[in-house]
């Protein structure tokens, strides 16, 4: 079943771009859980797409959606799910129609008794007349006491519209059991069912619809068991499950390291890593499972898998180790005829990438398959979700919205090889760094860059010496509290320079500096809700004859413009942050070169 041509691979990517910043490498945990929904809300509007991530207190938040209306490409922040980041909630997320339901429930290397550590359900209810989601009351299914907890919680809708939850409850001998509950009544209330299994560590596992069927799969941490299965047919009563038996005779890593998809027909895809770390893939056909075909052969505990399926094809992601726990590899292989392609690597920078997530289904005649992973320089340390995509030959692709305010002057090149990269995790009352060109006042806290000069007569700048580029994407996390202006430069030389500025007044504009003065080439609307609130700018330049300019504020574009006149920056210069006043924070910059691809 492996070894066919690498053709079907040939144009292998889209781009590869941050999309969230995180407090840590493993942000998408819990690989079984699916984190991302795409909704066809119709009137002619592109598919809007919400990615549930648990940010760890990074921006001040927990669990939030990020939402995208360019086919994944780029998330803006949506809305808290639950925003107590000490709490450390991961969600399953499920589109019904244009609604979303979700299940959210505590996530940690270490589970341990504790009262908190409930699972709720809650709808997110489509609102046409605005174009979003509000939230309804979440619904608490399972409720802790002192003695015991729950965790890793997932959510399935049968052929009959039932919701069912299923969870872990950490029992009193250190051991597992597998609970279920069901609502009728369309998540108002739910109704606990008989236990579905037990295990003797801490378990894991899968709850699926199948079409007309309930799967459900499931092992445990460090147990060199089979792993077991139950499957239930919709028109039995609610109590009728089949007996517990083995799926097959090895078990999973942690019993929730896997992807699992229904496969259209009845059955499931299954890929999943085994007790001895190596990752394989088995069909089950509705009543038993298939042999298993290898993957990929070697092993490492960060090494997870996310899978999507295009009507009978099966994409499937993953991350492999190249240095334990500072440089990985996310690969891609295509499960199609009855083969799998050989692997095509999508990313291969030095850094640390772990738990991948992606979209359960995607429409034919999609143009790629995308996949997000924690990017960090290791799992502990505070990184982005970042996206790779694999293209997909003959694929329509999925049109990005005009922007209300913007001139499109033509197609904005992806992003690719990152230049330079700057979080500030160093103390200085004077200067960024040897990185660093200053004029004006500057200091790091530990955290972030801060201006500490007011300039009446000009900005306060700061160039990134390694970030010198002609075509490139520069980006930074600000927060400016309201006052004066801040932003990005690009393209700077001399005097002269292009910038993106985000104006008190909850306004954009695009400058392009010569000399004492500035020309605003346009000016926008921020999309912002409160001009006190921190935004991540980003500015696109790129082109020479004209030069095209693109600036997006937290992930939407919101401007583009074309600047053909003679006094156009052509050539290559440097990239920074710029702002008149003192007390402006700016954080997570980054430079990359556009048009490269990874």
């Amino acid at each position: 079943m492996v070894g066919f041509s690498t053709a079907l691979l040939a144009t292998v990517l889209a781009s590869l771009a941050p999309v969230v910043p995180v407090s840590g490498g493993n942000a998408l945990t819990l690989p079984a859980q699916r984190h991302a929904v795409r909704i066809d809300t119709g009137s002619g509007r592109p598919p809007t797409w919400l990615l549930t991530v648990q940010q760890g207190g990074t921006e001040g938040r927990g669990l939030s959606f990020f939402r995208s209306d360019d086919g994944g490409r780029t998330f803006r922040f949506a809305a808290a799910i639950q925003p107590d980041a000490s709490h450390a909630d991961r969600a399953e997320v499920l589109a019904v129609g244009r609604d979303v339901a979700l299940v959210y429930s505590f996530e940690a290397p270490k589970l341990t008794a504790s009262r908190r550590h409930d699972v709720y359900f809650q709808w997110w209810r489509y609102r046409p007349e605005t174009h979003d989601w509000a939230p309804q009351p979440a619904v608490r299914v399972f409720d802790a006491d002192d003695t015991t907890a729950y965790s890793r919680a997932l959510l399935a809708r049968d052929s009959r519209g039932r919701l069912w939850v299923q969870a872990f409850r950490l029992d009193s001998d250190g051991g597992s059991t597998a609970v279920l509950s069901v609502s009728t009544d369309g998540g108002t209330s739910f109704q606990r069912q008989a236990n579905l299994g037990r295990v003797k560590r801490r378990g894991g596992g899968r709850l699926l619809s199948l079409g007309s069927k309930l799967v459900f799969i499931y092992a445990m941490h460090d147990g060199f068991e089979p792993t077991r299965l139950r499957i239930r047919d919709d028109a039995e009563p609610l109590d009728t499950w089949s007996s517990v038996r083995d799926a097959f005779s090895d078990g999973i890593y942690h019993g929730a390291a896997l992807s699992a998809v229904a496969d259209g027909r009845g059955g499931m895809h299954l890929v999943y890593k085994d007790e001895s770390e190596r990752l394989y893939h088995r069909h089950f056909n509705g009543s038993t499972f298939g042999p298993r075909t290898l993957l990929e052969g070697s092993s490492d505990w960060a090494m997870q898998a996310a899978t999507t399926r295009i009507g009978d094809t099966l994409y499937v992601f993953y991350n492999t180790m190249r240095e334990p726990n500072v440089s990985y590899e996310v690969r891609a292989r295509v499960l199609k005829d009855g083969r799998f392609s050989e692997p095509v690597v999508l990313d291969s920078r030095r850094t640390y990438k772990g738990y991948p997530n992606a979209l359960e289904t995607l429409p034919e005649g999609t143009s790629e398959v995308p996949c997000f992973f924690g990017d960090a320089p290791d799992a502990n340390s505070r990184g982005y979700v970042s996206r790779v995509a694999l293209a997909v030959p003959g694929g329509g692709g999925e049109e990005e919205p005009p922007d209300e305010d913007e001139e499109v002057p033509g197609s904005e090149p992806e992003p690719g090889e990152l230049l330079f990269g700057d979080t500030f995790p160093r103390t200085s009352s004077s200067g960024l760094g040897s990185d660093w060109r200053l004029s004006g006042l500057w200091l790091t806290d530990g955290r972030r860059a801060v201006s500490d000069f007011d300039n009446p007569d000009g900005d306060n700048l700061a160039l990134a010496l390694p970030s010198r580029c002609a075509d490139c994407q520069v980006q930074v996390r600000l927060q400016a509290f309201g006052a004066d202006e801040a932003g990005l430069v690009v393209r700077a030389e001399g005097d002269a320079r292009y910038a993106l500025v985000l104006l008190p007044q909850g306004r954009i504009q695009l400058r392009r500096y010569r000399g004492a003065g500035f020309t605003v080439l346009g000016e926008a609307a921020s999309g912002q809700a409160s001009p006190w609130d921190a935004a991540t700018l980003s500015l696109s330049v790129w082109g020479a004859g004209p030069v095209r300019l693109s600036a997006s504020v937290d992930g939407q574009v919101r401007l583009r413009v074309t600047d053909d006149d003679p006094a156009a920056l052509t050539g290559e210069g440097d990239a920074g942050l710029a702002t008149p006043i003192a007390g402006v924070w700016f954080d997570d910059f980054l430079v990359r070169v556009l048009g490269t691809g990874p």
